[in-house]
């Protein structure tokens, strides 16, 4: 149990040391703790040395000191996040007015289009009128002439 708990000491010492930045050299194998000693009857003896042998003792491992970061490394890595953030900024600045022109520029497109598509439709309505116009006209000559022809023959008889 307690090579288990250094164990997981020393992984979560590794990962909060890579998380903040900082790189150390692989921790130092020290010589591993003896079992203490136990006054339990003999099956529970042999059961215990059972487990010994079927699990190899690994070493126990010291985890190493972190110290804390000083003002000064806090402060240059806040100038540089600084920094990159104020660059993203203007990186963001420049691609929002882009966007906004292209926006301007598209939506004076579109209100061209919606333009032309009022003044076809305009012209389209133009164009059947004139075509009704001119259907009444010849349905009206073909009745006249059918007409007259009718009577002519009504005529001669």
């Amino acid at each position: 149990m307690i090579h288990a708990t250094q164990k997981i000491a020393a992984v979560m010492t590794t990962l909060i040391a890579l998380h903040i930045g900082q790189s150390f050299a692989a921790p130092a194998a020290t010589t591993p703790v003896a079992p203490a000693a136990t006054t339990q009857a003999s099956p529970v003896k042999v059961a215990t040395t059972a487990a010994k042998i079927a699990t190899p003792a690994a070493p126990a491992v010291v985890a190493p000191v972190i110290k804390p970061p000083t003002l000064e490394t806090l402060y240059a890595n806040i100038s540089k996040q600084n920094k990159i953030q104020t660059k993203r900024l203007d990186e963001l600045e420049v691609a929002n007015r882009d966007a906004l022109t292209r926006n301007q520029t598209l939506q004076l497109e579109n209100d061209n289009l919606s333009v032309q598509v009022k003044v076809l439709q305009s012209d389209r309505g133009a164009q059947m009128f004139i075509y009704g116009a001119v259907a009444i006209l010849v349905g009206a000559l073909i009745g006249y002439m059918i007409a007259s022809n009718f009577l002519r023959r009504t005529r001669r008889w």
